[in-house]
């Protein structure tokens, strides 16, 4: 199903990371193939970088523990086709390049349709593999993660031109501020957004 937010999204926080001075790989409504060449582009960057930011928009899903992001080809018919997607465990390895400092950004948890086709066709049993949301990432050394909403649940894509994450994210990231304080700051403003839920 198409999201009315992503493209704004990426679009949005590519324009605030460039006035931040980041070297930005900006890539939106991709296929499966286009979503390979950009993430092995980003790990190319991320070998010579200080800072590595990956940022995602879109549907993602998790499957026996693992995250997988979706790009716009996407079918399922059983666990073979996760092949299909983009596993969030290949991105955090990639970004380990990095000089100083990683930061993962998913705001990427929303209903997904391709979630309910995957445990349609695999049965009850099989299907307990499959939790709500994302699963949470043990997140290496030097690395920040964030997500949309806490590991195992779902979050709104909102009715604005941003997602409400990505809105909150927008107002701090050109802060001038400890990198820990900007993410609190974008934390407490979704909590809030969200009816602290």
């Amino acid at each position: 199903a198409r999201l009315p937010n992503p493209s704004n999204d990426a679009s949005d926080v590519a324009a605030a990371l460039k006035r931040s001075g980041f070297d930005v790989i900006l890539a939106t409504d991709l296929n499966k193939a286009q979503m390979d060449e950009a993430t092995i582009r980003f790990a190319r960057s991320a070998r010579t970088a200080d800072v590595a930011l990956f940022y995602y928009s879109g549907h993602a899903m998790q499957f026996g523990g693992v995250n997988y992001l979706a790009p716009v080809d996407a079918q399922l018919a059983d666990e073979a086709d996760l092949r299909r997607m983009v596993r969030v465990d290949d991105i955090v390895a990639d970004m380990q390049q990095a000089k100083n400092l990683r930061i993962l950004v998913l705001d990427s948890c929303r209903d997904n349709p391709l979630a309910e086709e995957l445990k349609r066709s695999i049965g009850r049993t099989r299907a307990m593999s499959m939790q709500r949301g994302l699963a949470k990432i043990d997140a290496p050394e030097g690395m920040i993660l964030a997500y949309s909403t806490q590991a195992g649940r779902t979050a709104e894509d909102g009715n604005g031109r941003n997602s409400p994450y990505t809105t909150a994210f927008l107002k701090h990231v050109e802060a001038k501020e400890e990198i820990g304080a900007v993410f609190r700051e974008i934390s407490a403003d979704v909590y809030q957004a969200s009816g602290q839920s």
